[in-house]
């Protein structure tokens, strides 16, 4: 079994997706990382320009502040910003050691991680081992505002894992959309492949000129589609070229056949009786009918092949007309062994000449490939408005290809094709056709005990009285 192309397109669909989600987390984390610094730089710069007038009373400062903590982005610091003044820390913060090394740092404005405005100074810079975040006033150095880089982190990492806490909802959601897309996708995909094998699928040889061309949805299909069309077409011509040729040659051989076959008569009729001659005109004019018979199984394939098959419907008493058939048996071929079970009573509507002979087909096979004394089974039964007819052969020698291709044309059951079984392998396909044009079936089935079993089954189209009872006779030979 080849691999699913639903289950392809969900795999390519969750990697990508995958993939990208990756890709845009670690990239979004990045740049959320450089704009937190960004927003953190610009709200220490507008903290110390707001409140600059107050920067020497330390309670007016603080209130300054206040609601620049609230409703900036200095809020999410809180308790991890250090506002220094002369080198002391005020109550923001905790900081006082740092801010005592804000003074004493000379390096600390010469760090090349300096940025400046105006009137406000920037620098990143490490003390004791960390990084830290300091604002300054240019027109005013004894005031700062420091935050360090590891407290930024933690802030940073709380927002991280608010966003993670989202996974075990998300994971789900996003396995569910993926393969809602991969179905989607597959869908779309196969929608030319769906409408060609629904194509393929009523394709006959009947019908085969009546079959419309497929249209492809989208371009990309559309050479493919393209093919097929042509392939039909020509399919539908090779058909057509066959069914033409099997026709005409049937019907072209009958004239010149009939008149060789008239002549081969006059021939015997004139030759002396039981001289050589009258042998060999004899053997002749056996080839004669021989070729007969395949030109017009020919022709009727031909018809059939066409679907000009014409049959004549009528109430056909079949299990009588069976009965006779095993009772007469007995008189032809006294050396086969014959049996019967055969239920009464079952009409089938039908075309009576064709199921004839459809029937004598079966049972001549049943005869020539049978084996020497050997018998013949034939059962008949009825199951609501279908009829089961069975014919069981002992034989021997049977072909390993019989039940594939018993019902090839031109198939005998003996692989050399030699004359010792007379024949043309037409029959068992004749009787296929005639069971196809009843709606019915034909199999056959070889079975380990060296017998072929060969059934017909075919639906009655006529309520008759049923017996429940079954009749069973047998015939020696």
């Amino acid at each position: 079994m080849g691999r699913s192309l639903k289950f392809k397109h969900f795999v390519t669909i969750l990697v990508m997706t995958c993939v990208v989600v990756f890709l845009s987390r670690s990239f979004a984390q990045y740049r959320s990382g450089q704009q937190m610094i960004t927003e953190l730089h610009a709200d220490m710069e507008y903290s110390l320009l707001r409140c600059e007038h107050l920067a020497y009373d330390t309670d007016a400062f603080m209130a300054c502040n206040t609601p620049i903590f609230k409703n900036y982005l200095f809020n999410r610091f809180s308790g991890e910003i250090s506002l220094c003044l002369n080198g002391h820390a005020t109550g923001i913060g905790s900081q006082n050691s740092y801010c005592a090394l804000l003074k004493s740092d000379p390096q600390l404005w010469l760090s090349p991680n300096i940025s400046q405005s105006s009137r406000v100074q920037m620098v990143i810079h490490p003390l004791q081992g960390q990084l830290w975040h300091v604002a300054q006033l240019k027109t005013n150095p004894a005031i700062n505002i420091m935050m360090s880089e590891q407290s930024l982190q933690r802030v940073l990492g709380k927002l991280y894992a608010v966003r993670d806490n989202q996974l075990p909802i998300m994971v789900p959601v996003l396995v569910l959309c993926v393969l809602l897309m991969a179905h989607l996708l597959a869908n779309n995909t196969v929608v030319p492949l769906n409408n060609l094998k629904r194509s393929l699928q009523n394709l006959k040889p009947e019908n085969l000129s009546e079959s419309e061309n497929i249209s492809s949805p989208y371009r990309e299909f559309d050479d493919f589609v393209e093919v097929y069309n042509q392939l039909l077409k020509r399919l539908n011509e090779s058909f057509t070229k066959a069914k033409r040729f099997s026709s005409d040659a049937a019907h072209e051989l009958r004239t010149p056949l009939a008149i060789l076959r008239g002549h081969a008569e006059e021939l015997i009729a004139d030759a002396p009786t039981g001289s050589r001659i009258q042998v060999r005109l004899r053997s002749m004019a056996d080839e004669i009918e021989r070729v007969i018979g395949i030109s017009e199984k020919l022709l009727l394939l031909s018809k059939a092949d066409a679907n000009m098959l014409g049959h004549d419907l009528s109430d056909f008493e079949f299990s009588a007309f069976v009965q006779n058939l095993t009772e007469e048996s007995t008189h032809y071929h006294p050396e086969i062994q014959v049996e019967s079970e055969i239920e009464p009573y079952v009409v089938w509507r039908c075309d009576r000449s064709l199921v004839e002979q459809l029937v004598h087909n079966l049972y001549a096979n049943a005869i020539k490939y049978n084996k020497p004394q050997g018998w013949i089974k034939f059962h008949l039964h009825r199951s609501g408005d279908v009829m089961t007819l069975e014919i069981e052969n002992s034989a021997s020698n049977i072909p390993d290809d019989l039940k594939e291709k018993a019902f090839d044309r031109f198939y005998r059951g003996d692989s050399s094709h030699n004359r010792a079984i007379d024949g043309m392998g037409l029959g068992l396909s004749i009787c296929k056709e005639i069971a196809s044009l009843h709606h019915g079936s034909l199999t056959i089935e070889p079975t380990p005990q060296q017998t072929v079993i060969v059934k017909l089954q075919a639906p009655l189209y006529k309520r008759s009285v049923s017996h429940m009872t079954s009749s069973s006779s047998k015939n020696q030979g």
